[in-house]
């Protein structure tokens, strides 16, 4: 029943969000960029070297799966960006705090708003971009290449939707304090870009001649994995205890 309510909160919130052409057009280019990019690589990889392909992508699987998740990040923040301010803007803010809803329900209507489309992003960027490597693959009659590979999945399926979560977490928190839209939208750039750090950890895992170590890039994925769930227990636990009814209603 609380899942429920929070989901009637989600759909509201995000047409409210989409409503803004600045993040329904920026959600259409951050979808298409990943995939894109990851594709227009591999393809330029397997069409000049067919023959060192299914050595180099591999090793490069390291700095390129890591981009999906990065991208990810982006649409999530514009989202929640709007999440509370958005509302005051709108005048719907007052009433939507005024109903029974739970504290946590509400966040996590709010949540979910953002980590909802932003995680379809992501999941689709990976589907989109195995096929296409693999109709490449076949098409120029080199082995089936999976990208992302193995450790990339591991990656952007376990910490990607983690780190989702905290940055949703404290850019609500930022957008219930701010009182225009387009501060939150700044403030959204920097945080981005913090939260975005720990994601391009294992774009580090090379030895001195330039070569990917496998070991170094698991290892980064676990640290990786690891900051992002602190950060998003540190967040949530934040956006819960500082969510204050009243305090949004007087501004």
């Amino acid at each position: 029943m609380a899942l429920h309510k929070s989901m009637i909160v989600a759909k509201s919130d995000l047409r409210m969000a989409l409503k803004v052409s600045y993040v329904k057009y920026g959600l259409i280019g951050i979808a298409a960029l990943g995939p894109i990019m990851m594709i227009l690589t591999i393809g330029s990889i397997i069409i000049l070297d067919p023959l060192s392909a299914e050595f180099v992508i591999p090793l490069m699987d390291a700095i390129m799966s890591p981009m999906l998740g990065m991208i990810a990040i982006i649409p999530a923040a514009l989202i929640s960006a709007n999440a509370l301010v958005g509302e005051r803007e709108q005048n719907t803010l007052e009433p939507l705090l005024c109903t029974p809803l739970t504290d946590k329900e509400l966040l996590l209507g709010k949540l979910l708003s953002s980590f909802i489309p932003s995680i379809v992003l992501l999941l689709g960027g990976i589907v989109i971009t195995e096929i296409a490597t693999i109709a490449i693959c076949i098409s120029m009659g080199v082995p089936i290449i999976l990208v992302p590979g193995v450790a990339g999945l591991f990656l952007l399926l376990t910490a990607g939707p983690i780190m989702l979560v905290a940055i949703v977490s404290i850019m609500i928190l930022i957008s219930g304090k701010v009182k225009r839209v387009y501060e939150a939208y700044q403030t959204s750039g920097a945080v981005v870009m913090i939260f975005i750090l720990p994601m391009m950890l294992p774009m580090i895992s090379m030895d001195e001649t330039g070569m990917v170590l496998m070991d170094l890039v698991w290892m980064s994925n676990i640290i990786t994995l690891l900051i992002a769930i602190i950060l998003a227990v540190v967040t949530w636990a934040l956006a819960l205890s500082r969510f204050n009814r009243d305090t949004m209603i007087s501004m």
